[in-house]
């Protein structure tokens, strides 16, 4: 085979034997499968066939495919082994396979060995320990880091954290980088995608036509009991017949805004009000009644109200409950014709009789049938899943109407499932539903939240667990073995149908709903299934993330899913830890999603109504293709554009670099004379001091100009009590003095003392 397929040059690294027989002995040395062997096979025999190769060159072309950073690098031969086990029946020509593991793509694992050097440092080793021992420790100082620095000897735990930190910083620094770039080719993306369904969007004027309204044809098919001045309600044609004056007059159903009935008193009256222009219309209109008063709006007249008077209360009060009545099956009709407007027929199920169906019985599924719990069992035919309850309700779900189909196994959950998210919803009862989930609880809830306490060394409670763990276990083989035979069915009769496993590690706690729940991603969403309402996002249909609430005070954060589709919210996850944050970006990283940071909430109704009516969102120009802006999202981002901001600072700086300089001098010129002015400021402060300096007084001189100083200064003390007190006494004898009045005397004897510390 390998000659004939040019594949010659492996024929030397194939494998001496191609396996060996299992029997009594884990491996029978007398039943090798090789050349020199002449042991014939019979029916009952057990073989271990093991098919590979050994010391294959890999050649550069082979590595340049991997990443810089990968360790294929450094390989320069590889190894391949497949070993199946396989009993030789007696009924069919060829062996059975026994090997029950998935052999796809996605399931094959890898290991690589980088311990060829201290393999080959043991094996030195035990030849001559007591020789190489001084080789075998000076390679390992020589390996070792340097933990002296600057003379001092640092701790390996510091320099671990130490490391940590810069890698940390390394690896933020290098997703911003990557999150710049990716948002640029995102934004020319999304532009090509626009581009493609401007083009491919059709005409939906056709769609957006009023339908007239038309009770009857003619006169004569009015029924038969109408009389001239009553007002009759017409059940089966869905209209009302006004008199108006003494004629009978149809109004269909869909006109009527509401009707009012007042107490009566001496007499009834009946008032029924109109949809009309000028007015509200309000959402809870008909859509095809809304089409219609903006269509003749411009030049029709509206009937805005009118209001009936009868001295029998009878007819009145019948028509007003007739009126409720019409208009209640009428919004129910509307309703249900909306919810199966974008329904798709689904095929039907073609049941597989020639073989044994993959069944998973006992199961419970969610959402359930008129809100009672509904049980059954879910199997697998030729086209679809089928599930049939224990009182005989059945759903189908058609294998190509499956988007995603998630298994998730039982962990730290009190449940197993599987769950379906579907292209196109279908009714579940009076309901359409776009999630299908079936599910087995391994323990009962009411167990879960027992608060009695218990010995951890008491034999029924370990007995308990240890059924528990078992019950898990074998829970999820069952769900497991299920999920591989719906795909091989499904890929037997030729549709595409393959189970996710959420990522476990990569979980963490938020509040999508109202309550907080454990979100994990999957290949291709990002799901909560264990609490209803489900919480799926289909990474595929999220246009960008934004993270809201970062700040360094705050101990959570929200993240915000913008949808692609502009007219629909975002989808939201509060109260996400800290903790969290950078496993999170790494991930919407590593899923090429742009995400961007903001230290507040946003109003996205605004914000998603101000870019769905712009036509030059994902552009970096304004109309006039000269002015620039921010592209797509970026506008969201907390500290802007780290790279543009940094070209744009040593492009000003290149530019303006002589200005700056000479600036400088000139600033530098003006703060020496500054300083210069400040000092002989200071100087002149201090003229006194320059002067006794000047004239050499001494110790003595000084002293007595001090006790001068201070007699002077209890001197006019004493004048400045007489004064206070002379203003006093004044007061008191002719009253308060007057604002405005002379002021006192100078003081003659303070002269000096001003004149000297001057």
């Amino acid at each position: 085979f390998l000659k004939s397929s040019e594949k010659s040059f492996l024929v030397r690294h194939l494998p001496k034997n191609l396996g060996f027989s299992i029997g009594l002995d884990f491996r029978d040395p007398n039943l090798v499968l090789s050349a020199k062997n002449s042991i014939h096979f019979r029916p009952g025999m057990v073989f271990t066939l093991s098919v590979g190769f050994a010391g294959v060159p890999l050649s550069d072309s082979a590595k340049s495919a991997a990443n810089s950073k990968s360790a294929v690098k450094d390989i320069k031969e590889y190894g391949l082994l497949i070993s199946d086990m396989v009993v030789i029946s007696e009924n069919s020509k060829s062996g059975e396979v026994m090997t029950k593991h998935g052999k796809s793509l996605t399931d094959i694992s890898y290991t690589i060995n980088d311990d060829d050097d201290s393999s080959d440092d043991d094996d030195n080793g035990k030849g001559g320990a007591a020789t190489n021992g001084d080789e075998e420790y000076a390679r390992k100082v020589a390996k070792a880091p340097d933990n002296v620095v600057n003379g001092k000897r640092r701790s390996s735990r510091l320099e671990s954290t130490n490391e940590a930190i810069q890698n940390a910083h390394e690896g933020t620094a290098e997703r911003e980088r990557r999150q710049i770039a990716l948002m640029t080719r995102k934004n020319e993306e999304r532009l090509r995608e626009l581009a493609r369904s401007a083009r491919n969007k059709g005409d939906d004027g056709e769609s957006d036509k009023a339908e007239e309204l038309r009770a009857y044809d003619r006169t004569k098919d009015y029924p038969d009991s109408v009389l001239p001045n009553q007002v009759k309600v017409d059940m089966v044609n869905q209209c009302v017949i006004l008199p108006i004056c003494g004629n009978p007059v149809p109004f269909h159903i869909s006109t009527i805004k509401n009707v009012v009935l007042p107490d009566p008193d001496s007499a009834t009256y009946l008032r029924i009000n109109f949809y009309t222009a000028g007015m509200a219309v309000g959402k809870d209109a008909p859509a095809n009644m809304a089409k219609l008063v903006q269509k003749y709006a411009p030049y029709a007249s509206f009937i805005r109200e009118m209001t009936f008077r009868s001295l029998d209360s009878h007819n009145l009060t019948q028509a007003f409950r007739q009126i409720s009545e019409l208009r209640k099956r009428a919004r129910q009709k509307e309703l249900r014709e909306l919810e199966e407007a974008n329904l798709v027929k689904q095929a039907k199920l073609v049941r597989t009789k020639t073989e044994r169906v993959p069944r998973l019985s006992d199961l419970t599924m969610r959402p359930v049938f008129a809100g009672r719990k509904t049980q059954g069992n879910l199997e697998a035919h030729s086209n679809g899943l089928r599930f049939i309850s224990m009182r005989g309700e059945i759903v189908d779900i058609m294998y190509p109407n499956i988007k995603h189909a998630i298994f998730q196994p039982c962990e730290n959950e009190i449940m197993v499932l599987v769950h379906f998210h579907l292209r196109h919803p279908i009714m579940l009862g009076k309901k359409k539903q776009q999630d299908i989930q079936f599910f087995t609880e391994v323990i009962d809830a009411s167990q879960t939240v027992d608060a009695g306490r218990r010995s951890m060394y008491d034999p029924d409670e370990m007995d308990d667990e240890q059924r528990e763990r078992q019950l898990r276990r074998k829970l999820n083989e069952a769900f497991k073995e299920f999920c591989r035979k719906v795909e091989n069915v499904a890929k037997k009769n030729g549709f595409s149908l393959e189970f996710d496993i959420p990522y476990r590690d990569l979980g963490f706690n938020g509040n999508p709903h109202k309550e907080m729940v454990f979100i994990q991603p999957t290949l291709n969403c990002l799901v909560n299934l264990t609490e209803t309402p489900f919480f799926v996002v289909n990474l595929s249909d999220v246009d960008h993330v934004h993270f809201e609430r970062v700040t360094f005070m705050s101990k959570a954060f929200d993240i915000v899913l913008i949808n692609k589709d502009f007219s629909k919210q975002p989808w939201r996850v509060d109260m996400i830890p800290n903790d969290d944050k950078e496993s999170i970006q790494e991930w919407l990283t590593d899923m090429e999603l742009s995400y961007t940071e903001g230290p507040m909430n946003l109003n996205w109704k605004q914000i998603m109504g101000t870019v769905a009516g712009d036509d030059r969102f994902y552009m970096d120009t304004e109309e006039d293709e000269v002015t620039k802006k921010e592209a797509g999202w970026s506008f969201l981002r907390m500290f802007g554009n780290d790279e543009e901001e940094s070209d744009d600072g040593d492009e000003d700086d290149s530019e303006f670099s002589e200005g700056n300089d000479q600036e400088s001098e000139e600033s530098d010129e003006e703060e020496e004379q500054s300083e210069f002015d400040s000092e002989s400021e200071s100087e002149s402060d201090y003229d006194a001091d320059e002067d006794l300096e000047e004239q050499g007084m001494d110790w003595d001189d000084m002293e007595r100009e001090a006790a001068a100083a201070d007699r002077q200064k209890r001197k006019r003390d004493d004048v400045d009590d007489e004064v206070d007190v002379r203003a006093k006494r004044r007061g008191s004898r002719g009253g308060a003095q007057r604002r405005g009045s002379a002021p006192p005397p100078p003081r003659r004897k303070a002269a000096p003392i001003k004149r000297r510390r001057r």
